[in-house]
């Protein structure tokens, strides 16, 4: 699956149904996938994922002119897509009304975006790749990738690891004392650049062999990923999607595959 897309349909889905349906879309570095979530049944209708991107733009363009589930008008769009320019801000620094003194924190003069992480005390300040947005349908609500993930915020217990991988790169967030203590995004081709980032991760946390670790997004059992895990981690565990959902798409698949992708209907 690692370099090739996947879409999975409920054979029962009629496209002139979507504007009962929301569309969720996760854009990473390297890859993008989407569904297509009924908001009534809660039943997952499409599900797509294109792995090892390498022109993500290109193949966005593509897949919106030529897909024709994505071309479709849904009641709702959601969109987490990757960028390097964020920053976190905590609710008693954080001015909504003047976004332009946080520009020189990220190093860019394109627009900047806000979300407001309910109950958690922070808020995130990004801007995207506008040529990439401009690709997406209008009504389209933006979160940057970190969003899902903190949004399983609620869904962890105790100090734990939770890592979202895609074909070369991952997205890591660390709860500890109950709270939200660090949260990045790594590029790694193979598996020595992952034990070296991981290796800095677990120094710079202070991380021992007895906090849990939570994997999801394309990563399997036994693979070098996984055991590079267990040379350091006791407790690894596939992460599921957060919310129960209902539909038979997904019964021969991982599920924590989509993690990540479905956490984003837990996104504000």
């Amino acid at each position: 699956m690692s370099n090739n897309s996947l879409l999975l349909v409920d054979p029962d889905f009629k496209a002139d149904t979507s504007v009962n349906c929301q569309l969720l879309l996760k854009i990473t570095n390297d890859s993008f996938s989407y569904a297509v979530v009924d908001q009534h049944s809660e039943q997952i209708k499409v599900i797509f994922d294109k792995q090892g991107c390498t022109d993500l733009d290109r193949d966005l363009q593509s897949a919106f002119e030529s897909d024709r589930y994505l071309s479709q008008s849904y009641g709702a769009v959601k969109a987490a897509v990757h960028t390097s320019n964020f920053i976190f801000i905590p609710d008693e620094w954080f001015n909504p009304d003047d976004l332009s003194l946080y520009s020189k924190f990220l190093g860019s003069d394109e627009k900047l975006y806000t979300k407001n992480h309910n109950q958690l005390g922070f808020n995130t300040v990004f801007s995207l790749n506008e040529k990439l947005k401009e690709k997406l349908p209008e009504n389209t609500i933006f979160y940057p990738q970190s969003s899902p993930l903190i949004a399983l915020f609620n869904h962890l217990s105790g100090d734990s690891l939770l890592i979202d991988f895609t074909a070369s790169s991952f997205n890591v967030l660390f709860i500890k004392d109950q709270k939200i203590n660090f949260q990045n995004h790594y590029e790694a081709e193979n598996a020595e650049e992952f034990n070296y980032f991981l290796l800095l991760i677990m120094e710079q946390l202070a991380l021992t062999e007895a906090v849990p670790v939570y994997l999801q997004g394309i990563i399997n059992e036994d693979d070098d990923y996984y055991n590079t895990l267990l040379k350091y981690f006791n407790n690894l565990y596939f992460f599921l999607p957060a919310e129960k959902q209902n539909g038979e798409l997904l019964a021969d698949m991982p599920k924590h595959y989509f993690s990540g992708l479905l956490a984003l209907r837990l996104c504000e």
